[in-house]
């Protein structure tokens, strides 16, 4: 399909927009294939090159193109056919991938979904988007599945589940070795008394003479269902993107990566591929340009340095904290990242403050870069905006990536005109990776047509530089990024607050957590009464212990400090201050919700009240 974007470029000049200067071409072409077939005709010349590499284990693009077709026919032996969804909760490990184009060519569709996910939330994903079938990583089994068997037989008719072990693509001698360590601790093959649970290579072996035939391309037609980290609607937000989205992403990013990085160059696959960035911005443009993808399904946060470090990486896309933690890590050595040529962020703001430090620490430590800043969405497939040399926009997010138009609406949808000092406003924007907002025949992203164009509501205010460079400024509607990428949606919290009988109002705002050197939510109460301490600590477990259990919340949302007020501060136009409650300090009388957690397990939850006290521990 052409675009012919100097379209776009000229009718928007008119309102004083600048063109952008990324564009090679006056027009793109965005190719007529399914994922699948993009990936094997751009992989056809790079056989011999690393695809993938899984501790120790490399897998070529020739060995990566022989898995797909494997488990393509494997889905055709699960009994999935075109337009079927398949709910796939598996971390960052080789069979993700599989699963993503092995889907594709039979004309499935892979839902990724947190393995995090609880069963009664896994539940509402499987209704709301007739998903058919599941393929879960074992360690997620116990949390995500047992708890729902009969529900998943008898409701929706799923009486099958493809357990993924998240070692299976280990080389072999490091499987043995996990092996030996499950039989020591005594741990057993996952069972059930109402499910037939298959693992990953008995279901290969079992479908082996099975034969997928090639669906093809169809306009508009699904290729991935991402989510959204959160809505202020309960569930996260089901974003389908079609073959031509995931594939624009790749090709609109071409003009930023040609010749500068060749077949071979290595990617960090750390951002997950449940998460729109992980899929698309990372993972499937990195397999399409011919990037080793380095996979890495858990990790400790503060261990971000080190895994550059012993990965060689030479590209990686993180959260600004990841940064910044791997900027206090003072284990590293002098030439740690003496291979780093490319070092994004996105996720979040970043102040000048950190965004020194970071920069400090990576020239410190040999990296031929300095970290850039983006700005992007899951409706986009990833980054819509990014840094580079030449636009190193202090603390902004860049400009945006080529073939992609940001600009400014007013409250009736009128194009603001570009001022010598800029435009500041809702931004909406242009991308030929954008969803249509429509799923399931409900409309969930808000858009409109601009001279032939679609542009999608981002919901957030940003200030357009006449250059095109942009900075963020808010969210519309207070949503704002924990330091791991998360997004917290104060609404959904606060009703978590106001639903306990003693509480009258709540405002959940982020803090900067100086143990973890980045944001986290704290939870503003006010009670409708004056509350004892042994109330206000009833308060706290129950709002926590309804939280973990909750189909629309997960751990993460959970508010690491909550703190009790007579009354809620107000601004000047009588409205709760919320920036005033931002810049509020800590003051030791807040009660503290400690988790255990890594970027894929969430473990035992403690609440500490203000005073030195028994912690109560809730499991998840």
């Amino acid at each position: 399909m052409k675009v012919n974007f100097k379209e776009l470029e000229d009718y928007l000049h008119q309102y004083g927009y600048a063109y952008n200067d990324l564009m090679k071409h006056d027009s793109f072409e965005i190719p007529d294939k399914t994922t699948y077939e993009y990936l094997m005709d751009n992989s056809k010349s790079i056989g011999s090159v690393n695809a993938i590499t899984f501790y120790g284990n490399k897998i070529k693009y020739e060995q990566l193109g022989e898995e797909i077709e494997r488990t393509a026919d494997a889905m055709k032996g699960l009994g999935l056919s075109d337009g079927d969804r398949v709910a796939v909760l598996v971390p960052n490990i080789p069979e993700v991938a599989y699963l993503q184009y092995g889907t594709s060519k039979i004309g499935a569709v892979p839902s990724n979904i947190d393995p995090r996910t609880t069963g009664k939330m896994l539940l509402n994903y499987i209704k709301n988007e007739n998903i058919k079938s599941i393929v879960v990583v074992d360690v997620m089994y116990e949390t995500a599945i047992r708890p729902i068997e009969h529900e998943l037989k008898e409701q929706f008719g799923i009486d099958r589940v493809v357990v993924v072990p998240a070692t299976n693509s280990v080389p072999g001698l490091l499987k043995g070795v996990v092996s030996l360590k499950n039989k020591i601790d005594g741990k057993k093959p996952i069972t059930s008394d109402v499910l037939d649970v298959v693992y990953w290579d008995d279901l290969l072996r079992n479908t082996r003479y099975e034969h997928a035939t090639n669906i093809g391309f169809r306009k508009d037609k699904e290729a991935s269902v991402q989510h959204s980290s959160g809505t202020t609607k309960g569930l996260p937000k089901s974003i389908p993107l079609t073959n031509e989205n995931l594939n624009a992403f790749v090709e609109k990013m071409k003009p930023a990566f040609e010749g500068q990085y060749p077949p071979g160059t290595t990617m960090l696959g750390i951002l997950p591929y449940f998460a729109a960035y992980g899929a698309v911005n990372v993972s499937h443009q990195a397999l399409n340009l011919g990037f080793t993808l380095q996979m890495i399904p858990e990790f400790k946060f503060e261990d971000f340095g080190k895994i550059i470090a012993k990965q060689k990486t030479e590209l990686v896309m993180g959260t600004p904290t990841w940064y910044a933690l791997a900027a206090k890590d003072k284990t590293l050595k002098k030439d740690a990242l003496k291979n780093l040529k490319m070092a994004m962020s996105g996720g979040d703001s970043v102040d000048a403050k950190t965004m020194k430090e970071i920069n400090d620490f990576l020239k410190a430590h040999g990296a031929k870069c300095f970290m850039t800043n983006g700005h992007g969405m899951s409706e986009l497939g990833g980054s819509g905006s990014f840094q580079f040399e030449g636009h190193e926009n202090g603390t902004g997010v860049g400009v945006p990536t080529p073939y992609d138009k940001y600009i400014v609406l007013d409250k009736d949808g009128n194009i603001v005109p570009m001022t010598p000092e800029g435009v500041k406003g809702c931004v909406w924007i242009y991308s030929p990776s954008a969803t249509n907002g429509i799923f399931e025949g409900r409309r969930f992203a808000e858009t409109k047509d601009i001279n032939g164009f679609r542009f999608l509501n981002s919901k957030d205010t940003m200030h357009i530089d006449p250059n095109n460079e942009i900075s963020f400024v808010e969210r519309e509607d207070r949503t704002f990024t924990r330091f791991d990428g998360h997004k917290i949606v104060p609404f959904d919290v606060e009703n978590k607050f106001t639903s306990n009988e003693l509480v009258k109002q709540c405002m959940v705002v982020p803090y900067m957590d100086e143990t973890i050197q980045g944001k986290m939510p704290i939870a503003y109460v006010v009670p409708v009464r004056e509350l004892t301490d042994e109330e206000k600590s009833e308060v706290v477990s129950s709002v926590v212990d309804t939280m973990v259990e909750s189909i629309d919340t997960n751990n993460r949302d959970i508010p690491r400090k909550v703190c009790f007020l007579e009354e809620m501060p107000t601004n000047a136009m009588s409205k709760n201050d919320y920036i005033g409650l931002m810049k509020r300090e800590l003051d030791g009388s807040e009660y503290t919700i400690d988790i255990s957690e890594t970027n894929l397990v969430s473990g035992e939850v403690k609440i500490i009240p203000p005073e030195k006290g028994k912690a109560k521990v809730l499991k998840r």
